[in-house]
């Protein structure tokens, strides 16, 4: 928490310190299968087999729902430390319902999820109200909650030199 502690004093001293632009670069490897690098980072995504993937990695929304409950965890764990509260274990079971109709255009249904549920277990040392007020904390500070409960624009922009032959 030092690290982090020393990043939240650099940012009230200058908000411009709390700006980043996170990035990444996703290759196509056929089907349904690609890789995006991250940092140093490599992840796969494809889809199950039962609808056109090879199984090579977990699904863009999972990788939708591992971002929300890993998000989740994180604020959570911060908010425990800034409150000196010793937390034992975290676990979160998250699950999102999906209409794959709106992927295949089959009907006129949402692409996204239409519910998405969190249930997170703590162990902490901390009374039961103290615990409860540092999971709403966590979920209210998470950035991945945010951006999908918010409407985050998406621009979508085509490389001319990607394009393909005139």
């Amino acid at each position: 928490m030092e690290q982090v502690n020393a990043r939240v004093e650099a940012m009230r001293r200058d908000p411009g310190e709390g700006k980043r632009t996170l990035s990444g670069i996703t290759s196509w490897n056929g089907g349904a299968h690609s890789t995006t690098i991250v940092r140093n980072f490599a992840v796969p995504a494809d889809e199950p087999g039962a609808i056109g993937g090879t199984n090579r990695g977990p699904s863009p929304m999972e990788l939708v729902l591992t971002a929300l409950s890993a998000c989740i965890t994180i604020s959570i764990a911060y908010s425990a430390a800034e409150e000196e509260v010793e937390v034992h274990s975290i676990e979160i079971d998250v699950e999102g319902d999906l209409d794959l109709r709106g992927l295949f255009e089959v009907a006129d249904v949402r692409a996204g999820f239409e519910e998405v549920r969190v249930t997170v277990r703590i162990e902490a040392d901390a009374p039961w109200e103290k615990i409860r007020e540092l999971v709403d904390r966590g979920y209210r500070r998470s950035p991945v909650v945010d951006s999908l409960e918010g409407k985050v624009p998406v621009r979508v922009c085509l490389a001319k030199e990607d394009a393909g032959a005139a």
